[in-house]
């Protein structure tokens, strides 16, 4: 077993515990997200998936805003746990979203064709603007997010298979699978926020 694959390995742990632990609103979920995307810029970079490696360097990114913003919002709860709100987006923010992340996805895929020797431009351009977008939806808890890492993570084990990162393609049919457990969970946290703003506001 060489180094890569031992690295792999690492970092699909270290996902794995990320995703849980964002699934139940936990906090420390960041640090290993940070983690785990460390291992992956370099892993990326070694098969010529290079945006995919830009993506992963702005996890890192995302993953000190997401701990700053969480340690900031997060609320106390009557059990003395701390929570930050659920948030929902509108439809005519996902559209211009949705339509932004294409165009510039598009055009990076070109400039990738173009000037770089990766296998795959417009399918890891397309990934990396609309996984941007899904991290930072997921940073605010934003409801949604989990709509986008469905497809992601979906395309992603594909993406992953075919450049030989068969362990890569498994965290991420367990990402797709998690998504759906993700937003279940969150919909239900929304729900009883919505709830206990009702009852404080007929108190």
């Amino acid at each position: 077993m060489n180094i890569n694959t031992i690295l792999e390995i690492v970092s699909v742990i270290f996902g794995i515990v990320y995703l849980v632990l964002m699934v139940r609103e936990n906090i420390w979920c960041w640090l290993f997200g940070i983690l785990a995307s460390a291992i992956t810029v370099y892993l990326y970079v070694e098969v010529t998936l290079y945006l995919e490696a830009g993506l992963n360097f702005y996890y890192i990114l995302a993953g000190f805003y997401g701990w700053i913003y969480w340690s900031t919002h997060r609320k106390k709860m009557d059990k003395g746990n701390g929570f930050v709100p659920i948030l929902t987006w509108k439809s005519k923010s996902h559209i211009i979203a949705v339509l932004s992340c294409a165009t510039v996805g598009l055009f990076l895929g070109y400039l990738m064709d173009t000037y770089s020797d990766s296998e795959r431009p417009y399918i890891d351009a397309l990934l990396t603007t609309f996984s941007f977008l899904a991290t930072y939806l997921e940073a605010k808890k934003v409801l949604s997010t989990w709509y986008y890492w469905a497809v992601l993570n979906t395309c992603s084990i594909f993406l992953n298979a075919d450049r030989g990162l068969f362990f890569f393609a498994a965290l991420s049919l367990f990402y797709t699978v998690m998504s759906i457990q993700g937003y279940r969970r969150w919909n239900k946290s929304l729900k009883n926020q919505q709830s206990e703003i009702k009852t404080s506001l007929t108190n």
